[in-house]
């Protein structure tokens, strides 16, 4: 049993500056990932450019410096990422997962790990900070078919739609992207959308594109529809408008319909959450959950986000907000920040 005063518990740009405030005032902790150093990032496809500018993804004061001095790219990022963990040399047990989590039999908590070769290892803290992220696992649809071998969660590699019938299922920001990307690798393309148009937040350079290609003809866009099941060889779509039920040939299926958050470690110790959102109880002012010495950052606070309301751009404050209250400082104050755009 390895003792420590704190375990982080996600190792994204959050958790990794929540490590950077505890190294500074030379408070001890591990930290530990489920998977590599920012995973939801490296699950972007590649290329993928932020809709933030690089300014506020900064994290723990090093500026995030991009080639082109424009919007930054998941590469860039994922680089950025490295170059803090060097720089502050932090300790990452990366493809490390929590498989059990509990109270000490007195206080704190106990975790048990297993690694990616199957290694086990017990710990036992005194405050724990869950920064976990709210994307753990994709949103599913409930509908037969959507687990046939030919239906996708996340883009890929384009280039392996080279003349296929692709299907892509959501009108936002990922979904849109995958539509133009797979299109532009020769692939023929059809978009099911339940909204009356694509959303409005889809980032600039993107939506007018697609719309174009919509308008022209290059891309079929079937909005106010949704899938009503997944066949091996087509999908039968229904309309939002009247019921009624269509087919259209299909070789690949993407599901872009958003993620989930997995509040299962905060429901094993205990932490309240509420709404449909099942968003994490806490203090503002100490990042605290209803559970003593119980933490969280970043936007595993939110839950699973209906509407977008905590990124990362907003969540530098929790990290300083933990580490002050983890050696008595006063509460930072809020930060200044521009008014985020809603997605």
């Amino acid at each position: 049993m390895h003792e420590v005063p704190t375990i982080i518990i996600g190792c994204g740009p959050i958790g990794l500056e929540t490590a950077v405030e505890l190294k500074r005032r030379g408070l001890p902790y591990l930290q530990f990932d489920a998977g590599a150093v920012g995973q939801q990032i490296v699950d972007f496809p590649s290329g993928t450019r932020w809709f933030s500018s690089p300014e506020r993804l900064s994290i723990s004061g090093v500026p995030f410096i991009t080639a082109t001095n424009e919007k930054g790219t998941r590469e860039e990022y994922l680089a950025y990422l490295r170059a803090v963990v060097e720089q502050f040399d932090l300790e990452v047990r990366t493809f490390e997962r929590v498989i059990e989590l509990g109270h000490g039999d007195g206080g704190g908590f106990r975790l048990r790990t297993r690694t990616l070769s199957g290694l086990t290892h017990e710990f036992a803290c005194e405050r724990l900070v869950i920064a976990s992220g709210g994307t753990a696992r994709p949103r599913r649809l409930g509908v037969p078919g959507e687990d046939l071998p030919h239906v996708h969660r996340s883009l890929g590699e384009a280039h392996r739609y080279l003349g296929r019938r692709v299907l892509v299922v959501g009108g936002r920001n990922s979904a849109c992207e995958s539509a133009l990307r797979a299109f532009r690798c020769g692939a023929e393309v059809t978009i099911s959308y339940r909204g009356s148009e694509l959303h409005e937040r889809v980032k600039y350079w993107i939506r007018p594109e697609l719309m174009a290609m919509i308008a022209s003809g290059q891309v079929r866009c079937l909005l106010e529809t949704e899938p009503a099941a997944i066949e091996s060889d087509q999908v039968v779509l229904r309309s939002l408008k009247d019921g009624s039920t269509s087919t259209i040939p299909v070789d690949d299926v993407l599901l872009e319909i958003g993620y989930e958050a997995d509040g299962s470690l905060f429901e094993a110790l205990g932490a309240r959450l509420e709404g449909e959102d099942r968003a994490v109880v806490h203090d503002p002012s100490t990042m605290e959950t209803t559970v003593p010495g119980l933490h969280v950052a970043g936007t595993a606070v939110a839950g699973t986000q209906s509407r977008f309301r905590v990124y990362i751009e907003n969540s530098h404050i929790h990290a300083k907000r933990i580490a002050a209250a983890f050696s008595g400082e006063p509460v930072p104050p809020d930060p200044v920040l521009p008014k985020l755009p809603e997605s």
